[in-house]
């Protein structure tokens, strides 16, 4: 009787095998009808193309497709990556995002380093 009184009590939902949770860090692109599975984390500044199927970990500023998902190519190289991660522009205050605008928007590593 699910449908009946005392369905809630019928399960218990913490017994439900999970995956984990879905976990989309910052500045990523997701495409129109990518679908995303439970237990993945979609790296910073990673894009998902349209209608990927994603069922493993994106690496930060990777470019996957298909389904299953792969990598396609990475955004940047590994040095610049860890740059853009150290930056961590996404992680600060309104104002200095807002001083700062020209700079992420901008295609100067160097200066979006800098900004203050």
């Amino acid at each position: 009787p699910i449908f009946g009184q005392g369905w809630a009590g019928a399960f218990d939902p913490a017994t439900f095998p999970s995956k984990g949770d879905l976990v989309v860090e910052n500045d990523v692109w997701l495409g129109h009808d990518a679908l995303l599975m439970p237990g993945v984390r979609v790296g910073s500044g990673a894009i998902v193309a349209t209608r990927a199927v994603v069922t493993k970990n994106v690496p930060p500023y990777a470019i996957v497709a298909g389904n299953p998902a792969r990598v396609v190519r990475m955004r940047y190289d590994e040095a610049t990556v860890a740059r853009l991660l150290a930056v961590a522009w996404w992680h600060w205050d309104a104002a200095k995002i807002t001083r700062n605008l020209a700079a992420i928007c901008g295609t100067d590593l160097a200066a979006l380093e800098q900004a203050t």
